[in-house]
């Protein structure tokens, strides 16, 4: 779960960062929607948006309209 230090976005963030880095996710692999990250740690979904939205800045996440979201290609290697 997370916890009380920092901004619930970046702990959102790191989490799903880890796992990709620790081979939980694998590229190409679907990533938890916003809608089910809300759900799953009882936040808000535009917060979980907010985590999602900083780890696609980064390069780590693909955003496929009407689709989902996807771990990118070379993510393990940039972390």
């Amino acid at each position: 779960m997370l916890d009380e230090g920092g901004p619930l976005f970046s702990q959102i963030a790191e989490r799903l960062a880890e796992d990709i880095a620790e081979g939980v996710l694998s590229e190409g692999e679907r990533v938890p929607s916003t809608n089910e990250l809300a759900a799953y740690y009882r936040i808000n979904p535009a917060t979980a948006a907010k985590g999602i939205s900083v780890l696609i800045d980064e390069g780590l996440l693909d955003k496929r309209r009407g689709i989902g979201m996807f771990v990118a290609a070379g993510a393990r290697t940039r972390l």
